[in-house]
């Protein structure tokens, strides 16, 4: 999993104990690609606050549509409270198949 917020990552880890990968933010590629370096990581869950303030529009279209390409699996989950980590259909998302 990875999130642009780190205590929802920090609460995903805890929770379902699944590997999380956390940013206070993301700006660019280039960080979700050093922090994947040396794995074997391909299928990537961008879980994220439902939150209209949030850029997620700029995240997508901007960092995103450079991982495509290198052949990572991005789908993309929302929730709306972290109370929806304990729900049993939580690891559910949505493919993002077409960026930008």
């Amino acid at each position: 999993m990875l999130t642009d917020n780190l205590i929802l990552g920090n609460l995903i880890r805890e929770t379902i104990n699944v590997p999380v990968i956390a940013f206070s933010s993301i700006a660019n590629s280039y960080q979700i690609l050093k922090a994947l370096d040396n794995t074997n990581i391909k299928n990537i869950i961008f879980t994220v606050r439902n939150n209209r303030e949030q850029k997620l529009d700029y995240i997508i279209n901007r960092v995103f549509k450079d991982l495509i390409p290198l052949g990572y699996n991005l789908e993309t989950k929302y929730i709306n409270n972290y109370r929806d980590i304990l729900a049993d259909n939580f690891l559910d998302s949505y493919k993002l198949e077409k960026v930008a």
